[in-house]
């Protein structure tokens, strides 16, 4: 089967086209994975933040804990000696009348 020199300038056409693709596919494939690793040290960064917000979190969740019970703390030991000084100060006050 003899090529006319109409088919061969298509099939050279269609060669070159067909490395321009592949020739644009790696540029494509290169970019995006390039994409894809800046994506992924991003989703660490963020993954790592996020963990340590959580910690720092905790710590003052835990903190205003500890606070409220020390609060709690001191009025109670506030009222009891509140409660004693009353006390005494009544009996002496009733013994002195007497």
């Amino acid at each position: 089967m003899e090529t006319t020199p109409e088919t061969t300038q298509n099939i050279n056409w269609l060669h070159e086209r067909t490395q321009q693709t592949k020739s644009d596919l790696s540029t494509h494939e290169a970019v995006c994975a390039e994409r894809y690793e800046q994506l992924q040290k991003t989703l660490e960064k963020m993954d790592k933040a996020i963990e340590d917000n959580s910690k720092q979190i905790a710590e003052l969740h835990k903190m205003a804990t500890q606070g409220r019970t020390s609060f709690r703390t001191l009025l109670f030991v506030g009222a009891f000696i509140t409660g004693i000084a009353t006390f005494t100060y009544t009996i002496l006050g009733i013994f002195n009348q007497s």
